[in-house]
């Protein structure tokens, strides 16, 4: 199983100032992503980590250079994910891993697509508390619609069955500390919740 994450979609800026950059992918290991209903920990070795709301797609047959037509067929649910990113990090030669670090994809329960109208058009919310951190779709995607995103990717290597493409950063950063709780819902149906401890 890869998971593969996406920064630079969605119109969301990149940096927390910067301007908008183009989207550009990141592997993570399986053991980046924490499940819902277990808790965050916070590691000791960063200034802050930073958790971005995405959507996230499992994919659910093995497809190599996939025509974006026919990418459709190739994932199979969503859900909410956060992205965390570590940020000042202590050790630069690790830099590449403050995206890819266990717990760095927190992943909702699979919302099967089967199972609604349009998943391109299902409304995924994230809130921190009772703040809401972003209302978004995958319809929403851009510059990079997730068609062409699988088609992309395909072209570099096999997608397989259970693979995790976190399409992107939908929203506002938040940095997380301890008794933070984040939760999530695609169509108003609760897929993710998570509490942040020391």
């Amino acid at each position: 199983m890869k998971v593969i994450g996406f920064t630079g979609n969605y119109g969301i800026a990149a940096g927390e100032n910067g301007p908008a950059l183009p989207p550009q992918c990141y592997l993570m290991a399986d053991s980046s992503i924490l499940y819902s209903g277990r808790p965050w920990f916070i590691p000791d070795w960063a200034g802050r980590y930073v958790a971005v709301p995405a959507i996230a797609v499992r994919t659910g047959r093995l497809g190599k250079c996939i025509a974006p037509k026919f990418a459709r067929r190739y994932w199979d649910a969503l859900t909410a994910c956060l992205a965390v990113r570590a940020v000042d990090s202590d050790d630069a030669c690790l830099l590449a891993l403050d995206r890819a670090m266990d717990g760095a994809a927190v992943v909702g329960e699979w919302v099967e697509a089967a199972g609604l109208d349009d998943p391109l058009q299902a409304v995924v919310e994230v809130k921190a508390g009772e703040t809401v951190l972003s209302r978004c779709r995958l319809a929403d995607m851009s510059p990079l619609p997730l068609d062409e995103m699988l088609a992309r990717l395909s072209t570099r290597c096999s997608i397989k069955m259970g693979d995790v493409l976190v399409t992107g950063e939908c929203g506002a950063g938040h940095t997380l500390v301890a008794g933070d709780r984040l939760t999530a819902s695609v169509d108003g149906r609760p897929v993710l919740d998570v509490k942040v401890r020391l």
